[in-house]
């Protein structure tokens, strides 16, 4: 009787502490910050084979949304590297067009 008691106790407390856990290794969210559309513009000034392009950086739904134009894939590329580079950028959606 004792034995199941104890078994039951342990169940019991097993139960209550898999409620708790710490996030601390939880994975990173990758959801745009607040200052992802000046980081990600910043960045994309000074990148070298971007200059005089028209690319329009926003957030949308926690992702930052690349749009405009580019004139070559190379570019479009670039682009999307460099923003996915910035830290506060979280998910990237590429939607330039190669004029």
């Amino acid at each position: 009787m004792m034995k199941r008691i104890v078994s039951i106790a342990s169940v019991i407390a097993v139960m209550i502490m898999s409620g708790c856990t710490d996030n601390s290794s939880a994975v990173p969210s990758r959801t745009a910050g607040f200052s992802a559309v000046s980081d990600v513009k910043k960045r994309l000034g000074e990148t070298q084979g971007l200059q005089n392009t028209d690319i329009v950086v926003r957030v949308v739904n926690g992702k930052t949304v690349l749009s405009g134009m580019v004139y070559s894939r190379k570019q479009k590329y670039l682009a999307s590297s460099v923003a996915r580079s910035v830290k506060s950028s979280g998910t990237v959606v590429n939607r330039l067009v190669v004029q």
